[in-house]
């Protein structure tokens, strides 16, 4: 809270310089999960690769690593959410102010996901230009608009950044104007909602737990409860209880937004234990939190694993829990080994993704659509330089996968290093 006297500006500081509002492992571990989605998403077409790097199909009662990807994106998420909605209010900011950041966050989440599962109709003919020059125009147009411009006293530079965020903007308004799409039954449509994409439903996510913890956040045992609250939802779904609100949303719908708000809602719990009103919190008593956390969000899991199974594609209530509970331990681990016992120099190639999640997971679009681009000036397939065993899969295949991912590290780096950096 601000104390009597004190500006607000002050009190931010205030916030800022607490230890428990700093967590060092968080960057890390969420740029571990981004390198390790450029890698399972390179390999995912190719033939040969172990079952464990792929997704587990949708009749099976199973999960891989490949599974456990974006419910690590999603419980840092929730990490996150206590940190900088607890920063904010604790500085005395309005909670109109707060909502609005909240609102704005999920609308650019819900937009770029919405141009991203639009892309496989996108018709060429009746937009009137290529798929990789839409879509690299509108991915430049998304660094323009949310790049992190430092500040400065100098006009020049303020107008310039203010051109920059502007044009973006309307660079995204004309392409969105001019897309179209074609359906399967042939007829020319516009950008249409579906599953919102990755980004998407990690915007809807956001938005509920956003919500849930401005309202509850101050009491463990009410998230807990909430937490509980969406894990019957998505049982209840898939059982045809909740039918009666198929007005409202897909069964489909249900079951994504009810599981990834779990998985979040999770994360939310762990990073509640570093938020400055947890600060005489005791790094013991942290770790024993998480792991029995995890521990127990595992086992829960497994006693609910005979109503739906485990699965991913239909986000069973089991998966949300299971993941969850994968998550946390990993999640665990990273805490002890860099904030614990202050290892933390081996995590360096991590913090530039971590810092620059969003640009990191554009970035894979961005090179295959320039090399698209200039395959199709020189009538030679370029992307076969970056990626020669591509389609012949197997070791050759997955080596060449780090490499790619290596390579995408490595523009992120330079990118952060020129302070291009994407946040909405």
């Amino acid at each position: 809270m601000k104390r009597k006297g004190q500006t607000q500006s002050q009190a931010a500081g205030a916030v800022n310089k607490d230890p428990g509002a700093r967590l060092v492992c968080l960057d890390a571990f969420r740029g571990f999960d981004i390198l390790v989605m450029v890698f399972v998403n390179y390999i995912a077409p190719m033939a040969a690769i172990p079952f464990i790097l792929r997704h587990a199909k949708v009749e099976m009662d199973a999960y891989t690593i490949t599974d456990v990807v974006f419910p690590g994106f999603l419980f840092v998420v929730g990490v996150a959410i206590p940190l900088s909605l607890g920063k904010r209010t604790g500085a005395g900011i309005p909670l109109g102010r707060v909502l609005g950041r909240i609102f704005i966050r999920t609308a650019g989440l819900l937009f770029l996901g919405l141009i991203e599962v639009n892309r496989e109709q996108f018709s060429a003919a009746d937009t009137g230009m290529s798929r990789a020059l839409w879509y690299l125009l509108a991915f430049l147009a998304v660094i323009a608009l949310w790049n992190i411009y430092p500040k400065t006293e100098d006009r020049k530079r303020r107008s310039l950044h203010l051109g920059l965020r502007v044009g973006g903007a309307l660079v995204l308004l004309v392409l969105v104007i001019l897309f179209r799409g074609r359906t399967e039954a042939g007829s020319v449509v516009w950008i249409q909602p579906s599953w919102w994409g990755i980004l998407g439903l990690i915007g809807w996510a956001y938005l509920i737990c956003s919500l849930v913890y401005l309202a509850f956040g101050r009491s463990r045992a009410a998230l807990m409860g909430i937490l509980g609250l969406f894990i019957a939802f998505n049982a209840g779904n898939h059982l045809g209880a909740l039918n009666f609100m198929n007005s409202l949303m897909t069964k489909k719908t249900g079951a994504m937004m009810s599981c990834h708000a779990a998985i979040v809602l999770a994360g939310v719990m762990v990073g509640t234990l570093f938020t400055p009103a947890a600060r005489k919190t005791t790094p013991k008593e942290r770790s024993l939190f998480m792991l029995l956390f995890g521990v127990g969000l595992y086992a829960a899991g497994l006693l609910l694993r005979p109503l739906q199974g485990i699965s991913k594609i239909r986000a069973t209530e089991s998966y949300a829990l299971v993941t969850a509970g994968v998550c946390c331990l990993l999640f665990l681990g990273f805490y002890l080994l860099m904030d614990v016992l202050k290892m933390r120099r081996w995590s360096g190639f991590l913090q530039p993704v971590g810092k620059n999640p969003l640009l990191a997971y554009i970035l894979p679009d961005i090179v295959v659509c320039v090399l698209l681009l200039i395959s199709g000036l020189i009538r030679f397939d370029v992307g076969r330089l970056l990626w020669p065993f591509a389609e012949r899969g197997g070791v050759p295949g997955m080596l060449n996968a780090l490499v790619f991912t290596g390579f995408i590290l490595l523009l992120t780096a330079l990118a952060t290093r020129a302070r291009i950096i994407l946040r909405l």
